[in-house]
């Protein structure tokens, strides 16, 4: 069991950190080039998002003792108001089982273990590449300010990025009001609360 350097949630349930802040191990090559094969997702029609989806069940048995389950789940639902709570089905993961991920869902659960002891938990990963084009803008968020329906996400953790403008992720109270903005680079993460806190990007 990988024992990672974790910040905890202090002022806001929020934190901004990094892969090597943390003490985590290098992402593996395959993993890297895995994002070389990602289909378009199908739910945008401008070409500019490509998108693989998977589920996982983690069990906490004792003291952050995790078990991974990867299941065969590839539709996804979101507890959301708006048009994103209608099921979607994303092309699975190819590299479900590489290490880098394995050791990334540990982290992510030590993280939530934390800030929240659990038992049980689902997650579901989605891998994107964000295409940008001259004069035309890329978003990750069409639906603007938002909460994605889960009790923690880590709404962005950048493993590349080359060539490109803006990208700016911001987090908002529950009241919608801005209380931070970080241009991420790589490596680095956002992990945060979705059910008291907003987010944007």
């Amino acid at each position: 069991m990988i024992k990672f350097n974790l910040p905890k949630f202090v002022t806001y349930p929020y934190i901004k950190s990094s892969l090597s802040q943390c003490n985590f191990t290098e992402i593996g090559a395959n993993f890297k080039q895995s994002y070389d094969n990602l289909p378009f997702d199908p739910y945008l029609m401008n070409k500019t998002r490509q998108r693989r989806y998977a589920n996982y069940h983690i069990t906490n048995k004792d003291n952050n003792d995790f078990t991974i389950e990867i299941t065969n789940k590839n539709t996804f639902i979101q507890n959301v108001a708006d048009n994103r709570s209608e099921p979607r089905e994303f092309p699975l993961l190819e590299l479900r089982t590489d290490p880098f991920l394995l050791n990334f869902l540990c982290l992510s659960s030590q993280m939530v273990s934390m800030n929240q002891p659990f038992r049980k938990l689902s997650v579901d990963v989605h891998q994107v590449r964000q295409i940008c084009y001259p004069n035309i803008e890329s978003h990750n968020s069409l639906e603007g300010i938002h909460q994605d329906g889960a009790d923690y996400i880590i709404s962005a953790c950048v493993l590349d990025r080359h060539n490109i403008s803006g990208g700016y992720s911001s987090i908002y109270d529950k009241n919608k009001k801005r209380l931070d903005t970080y241009l991420l680079t790589e490596d680095e993460f956002i992990f945060q609360d979705d059910k008291n806190l907003y987010h944007y990007v």
